[in-house]
């Protein structure tokens, strides 16, 4: 089967312009069939499909140029050299619903990029989510509205908070204060994962994280994260009161090639966020195309393990895996990864790559924290994690307004 890898080229809000050039055109007293008819020119888009078969690419252009969009592939390729290229497709929405319908007549993997590039564009329009809870009978609601999760560290070696709650009672006052703040989500974790961390053993982890979970469950119903990669530590956190799982490794961690994580999130039906990392950086990368990449592949080990696609939420991975300017395209990047239809998560809060930007330390960073919340919420992200709520909640407060008038709606 061809592996495309589908990416969307966004612009910088990550949105269409349809809707708002159909408050102009009617305006102007444009009639409702004119209207639609105009507006649909507006609707444009730029997708970047990888590997296809030089037949594949010299049937695509032509289909593309006869309805009068345009597709850029590799020179060479009429010539069948290279023997894959990748291609560049530039057209409307109306003009990929007329051109899958050719493409789906047609050979060499055709029909199925057809499948995908519909889809797609059905992805990038989507807004909101529902996400199973493990053991409760209620769904988690998620939308481009972004919500608050607050990080509650229970490390004596966190970068930021380590040592902070060193108590049960400390740990689910702290927990509650951020729900009280705004916090939709408390993520709890038993181990730092900073750079140089000191790896504990699964007891010691669970020995953490196990009381401080149910003591908060039994006083609160917020939902509740447990961030680990490890599946024993997740299956304990799950069975005293966690609702889902944070996993840095995103389903793909090198210490677990059975794939125990996924098979587990099956188990409990809870949602995953399936974080970006690498074991190593790579100074060439190309961080849209490897994050659309990594997280295909988190879908693909989920469906083999029985998970349902919608437990998944995507994490950009910001200070995992990668360079500082590739935390920055990483953060830049989220608008596109819209086309992948699952909602998505910012977790740069207080991290070592504000510090080099701003030349403060990391107690220092909220401002530049802020500001990764307010391009995470103008660009459509659906969670940022965060240690100081109170302050995320009024950068939200603010965002989300400027978001919805960018996507053309009522703010009030």
């Amino acid at each position: 089967m061809d592996d495309f890898n589908l990416t969307w080229l966004a612009n910088g809000a990550g949105g269409s312009r349809q809707p708002g050039l159909q408050a102009e055109l009617r305006r102007l007293g444009v009639g409702p069939y004119a209207c639609r008819h105009m507006s649909a020119k507006g609707d444009f888009y730029a997708l970047r499909a990888e590997n296809l078969r030089a037949p594949a690419a010299n049937i695509l252009k032509q289909e593309f140029l006869a309805k009068g969009a345009e597709a850029a592939v590799h020179p060479q390729v009429i010539l069948g050299q290279p023997e894959r290229s990748a291609v560049l497709m530039l057209a409307t929405a109306a003009q990929y619903k007329r051109i899958c319908e050719g493409l789906r007549r047609q050979q060499f993997g055709l029909p199925a990029l057809a499948a995908e590039i519909e889809q797609a564009l059905l992805n990038i329009g989507r807004e909101e989510w529902q996400l199973p809870v493990s053991g409760q009978n209620r769904q988690m609601t998620l939308s481009t509205n972004t919500q608050i999760m607050g990080i509650l560290n229970l490390t004596p070696d966190s970068f930021s908070d380590g040592g902070s709650y060193a108590s049960v009672e400390q740990a689910v006052e702290r927990a509650l204060q951020m729900q009280s703040q705004g916090a939709y989500i408390i993520d709890v974790g038993g181990e730092s994962t900073r750079p140089g961390h000191q790896q504990i053993s699964e007891a010691e982890e669970i020995s953490r994280v196990e009381p401080v979970i149910r003591a908060l469950r039994a006083v609160s119903d917020v939902l509740i994260s447990i961030d680990t990669y490890k599946p024993a530590v997740a299956r304990a956190a799950l069975a005293s009161g966690a609702d889902m799982i944070n996993d840095i490794w995103g389903l793909q961690c090198p210490d677990d090639p059975e794939r125990r994580m996924a098979a587990l999130a099956a188990e409990f039906g809870c949602p995953v966020i399936a974080m970006h990392n690498r074991a190593e950086i790579a100074a060439d990368l190309d961080v849209p195309q490897e994050l659309a990449r990594f997280f295909r592949r988190s879908q693909q080990i989920a469906e083999q393990a029985g998970m349902q696609a919608e437990q998944l939420i995507f994490d950009i991975g910001f200070g995992f895996g990668k360079e500082p300017g590739q935390n920055m395209q990483a953060l830049a990047a989220a608008p596109a990864l819209r086309i992948l239809g699952r909602p998505l998560l910012v977790a740069a809060s207080r991290k070592s790559t504000l510090g080099l930007l701003t030349g403060r330390p990391v107690q220092e960073r909220q401002t530049a924290t802020d500001a990764t919340t307010a391009a995470a919420q103008l660009f459509g992200a659906a969670l940022v994690r965060v240690h100081d709520v109170a302050a995320t909640a009024d950068v939200l407060a603010v965002c989300r307004p400027l978001y919805q008038i960018n996507q053309n709606r009522e703010v009030i």
